[in-house]
């Protein structure tokens, strides 16, 4: 259940990426906490690879700061869908 919210921030967050709204600023900081998290705790634990984390982390820094990179927010919406999948699978 809750992969299947986070994985449902992670698509609301790209499609906020692509079309502003009055929900952008509001999942950027939750983008910004989940990415930071997901980064200390597979720093702590010795994996130093944490894709999935580095594009939280990008995702609310964009969304927080209002920036557009274009073509950018295909990756939280495929990592949603991604999480999305894992998460009915279990």
């Amino acid at each position: 259940m809750f992969v299947t919210v986070l994985s449902l921030i992670d698509i609301l967050a790209g499609i906020s990426l692509a079309v502003p709204n009055f929900l952008s600023f509001y999942l950027g900081i939750i983008m910004l906490l989940k990415g930071i998290s997901s980064i200390v705790g597979s720093f702590a634990s010795g994996f130093f690879f944490e894709i999935m984390g580095f594009i939280d982390l990008i995702t609310g820094i964009l969304l927080i700061f209002n920036f557009n990179l274009p073509w950018f927010w295909i990756l939280p919406v495929l990592k949603g869908i991604f999480c999305l999948l894992i998460g009915f699978g279990k």
